[in-house]
């Protein structure tokens, strides 16, 4: 037996020049068994050769005796792309017999040809297989790249009953004998796993409720896209066991095996049912897939089976395991449904729908700080630029009334209109307020701080975050480790300026939920323990949670929030300040409130494609560098102004103001 496998080493299936045909004769074959005897080597090249004349060669061939009987039926196919020595002839004869559960027995005088115990215990004989007009053959296979145990253990699982494989280790060679249709669905099977695999891992998946078939069409429409990154996903369809062998790189398995388990659920049975795949454009897979499971959770479907007769129909109800089924696919963005036709339409309309390129809306901001003394000021200010036809506050709080809020620490919503510019933007006019030149304003006074001036752009329905901010260190405890050394461990926090927008667009009009959140360091404590002492920041808070509706490039201005801080201040003369008690006779001490208050005005302008963006930029770009032209040049004047403005003389306006 070890020379049978030794001589299995040189069984390999390759192309050749000559093959003799089934048809072969019996002179042939005495003759070919002649000239190898006398050359001492034997040339097989026998394509589907009856046994019983593969069994007539090798007994010219040996001078050996050999009793076959009739029961004894097939053919082969043996390639040799070398010739082999007459005994190792006999050693693959013997071999090719025992791939078809028979043996030889050796009688003294003659070998007979018996099946095996293996046989006559676990397979019906040949003649009375279920598919009499299959034919067994065998195939023999030379393993390039896998581990030939793991390619041996999956084709015996993937084998007819009748199917035998062996390996031999040494040569990496694998001799299947099987039916004819069963070797081909094998051979398919050696050249998907046969390949350069390093990172790859091979896994059979047998299901219990879905079809093989459609499950790995599936998978392969899924992971087509990958391929175009090198990432190839292959998969094969065993339909004898309704299973699906992959081979796939290490770190997608997981993510396969867990997409195989949750379509192979037992579904409503229905002959039309099968597998679609829809491709997302707009939305996300997994989002939308929780859509859909969700309102198939929900839908009562019933059967169109009667339960019993009348003239009444009865339906009963269908459990949701029963019910069709959607699987997200995150890597291709798309949407797996096992359902029949009418179900999949349903489905793939309501997808179209929703699946559709959603609005955006840009958000712009500004975020100030104003002190008491210079809100006041700005209110007389801004009295004297309205009079001369600037931009004012209107459609909600008076000027008076607004700066009269502001400065009483009030929390105000209003809104600016009137003055600006407009812009016309795919059949709409889109309005720009007069933030600049209000915010240049406010930059030339000495109590104003422009905090921040943001823009985000975001989609309908989707919050925008804007965080500006610093990483402050914040001391949480204190310990001493074994030396008595401190040990102080910090927590690093967010300090800023943090602005939450959720729009909603309707119609021409925008919902938005604000949340505007600014934190600050305003000083310091130092605890002490014992003979150690260390900083803690001290921080003050000030938020805005409000919803509010605004039309499209209208601005809306929130108010109220207000800080305190206390200035001490210590004047005196040197030296003799800093004597104890007759000291403050030289001093001076002074205490000052500073109260500020934080305002924010937001702008938000409906994107509906991206030409509107492009406009919408374009024309706060024009703005500003109008504004930085007349800032460095304040007494020269705008000859024209190109932009429709609802106001024409802002601009002299804006030019009396700043150029007096």
């Amino acid at each position: 037996m070890r020379l049978g496998k030794l001589v299995i080493a040189f069984f390999i299936l390759l192309s050749f020049n000559i093959s003799y045909s089934q048809n072969i004769s019996f002179e042939e074959l005495l003759k070919l068994s002649k000239d190898a005897k006398k050359n001492g080597k034997v040339y097989f090249n026998f394509d589907k050769i009856d046994l019983k004349l593969l069994t007539y060669f090798i007994s010219s061939l040996t001078q050996k005796n050999i009793v076959l009987g009739s029961n004894v039926k097939g053919e082969v196919s043996l390639i040799f792309s070398q010739p082999i020595s007459i005994e190792d002839a006999w050693n693959i004869y013997t071999s090719v017999l025992k791939s078809r559960n028979y043996v030889l027995v050796n009688k003294g005088s003659f070998y007979e040809v018996v099946p095996s115990s293996s046989t006559r215990n676990t397979t019906p004989p040949l003649d009375k297989l279920e598919n009499t007009s299959d034919e067994l053959i065998t195939y023999v296979y030379k393993v390039k790249y896998v581990d030939i145990i793991q390619l041996s253990n999956i084709l015996r699982g993937l084998k007819s009953p009748r199917g035998v494989v062996f390996s031999y280790n040494p040569a990496n060679i694998v001799i299947i004998t099987d039916f004819k249709a069963k070797v081909k669905s094998l051979k398919q099977v050696i050249s998907l796993i046969d390949t350069p695999s390093e990172g790859y891992v091979i896994k059979v998946f047998k299901l219990n409720y879905a079809d093989s078939a459609e499950v790995s069409s599936a998978i392969s429409s899924i992971f087509s896209d990958l391929s175009k990154r090198g990432i190839v996903i292959k998969s094969f369809n065993l339909k004898s066991q309704n299973a699906i062998l992959v081979k796939a790189p290490r770190f997608f398995v997981e993510d396969i095996e867990n997409m195989i388990s949750k379509l192979d659920k037992s579904f409503y049975s229905s002959s039309t049912r099968s597998f679609y795949t829809i491709k997302l454009e707009n939305s996300k897979a997994e989002e939308l897939a929780n859509i859909l499971n969700k309102l198939l959770e929900n839908i009562k479907l019933v059967s169109k089976k009667k339960i019993k007769k009348g003239k009444n129909r009865h339906i009963r109800s269908i459990s949701n395991k029963d019910k069709p089924k959607v699987v997200a696919d995150k890597v291709s963005n798309s949407i797996i449904v096992y359902a029949n036709k009418t179900e999949f339409e349903a489905i793939k309309k309501l997808v179209e729908s929703l699946d559709k390129e959603k609005k955006q809306v840009l958000v712009t901001a500004f975020v100030t700080e104003v002190s008491e003394q210079a809100l006041k000021e700005i209110g007389i200010r801004w009295q004297a630029f309205g009079k001369y036809g600037g931009a004012s506050f209107k459609g909600g709080l008076s000027e008076g009334d607004f700066y009269g809020a502001i400065a009483s620490s009030n929390f105000v919503v209003g809104a600016i209109s009137t003055s600006g510019k407009t812009v016309s933007s795919g059949g709409a006019t889109l309005f720009f307020p007069d933030l600049l030149f209000l915010f240049s304003l406010l930059e030339r006074g000495t109590g104003f701080n422009i905090v921040s001036s943001p823009k985000i752009l975001t989609m309908d329905n989707i919050e925008a975050i804007i965080k500006v901010a610093q990483r402050i260190p914040f001391a949480q405890s204190l310990k001493f480790d074994v030396n008595g050394n401190p040990i102080i461990n910090y927590d690093y926090q967010d300090v800023g300026l943090v602005l939450k927008v959720t729009p909603h667009i309707s119609y021409d009009s925008i919902v938005m939920d604000i949340h505007q959140e600014v934190n600050e360091v305003i000083g310091f404590e130092k605890p002490q323990i014992g003979n150690i002492s260390y900083v803690v920041p001290i921080t003050s808070r000030r938020e805005i949670t409000t919803s509010i509706k605004v039309k499209n490039g209208k601005t809306v201005v929130l108010g109220g929030l207000v800080s305190k801080k206390t200035i001490k201040t210590m004047e005196g003369v040197p030296f003799f300040s800093s004597i104890p008690i007759i000291g403050n006779l030289f001093k001076y001490n002074s205490e000052d409130l500073n109260k500020t208050n934080l305002f924010i005005f937001i702008t938000p302008y409906i994107i509906n494609k991206p030409e509107d963006l492009a406009k919408i930029t374009e024309e706060h770009r024009r703005l500003s560098e109008m504004l930085m032209k007349n800032k460095i040049s304040k007494k020269k004047k705008y000859k024209q102004v190109k932009i429709k403005s609802k106001n024409t003389t802002i601009f002299e306006d804006y030019n009396k103001y700043f150029g007096r």
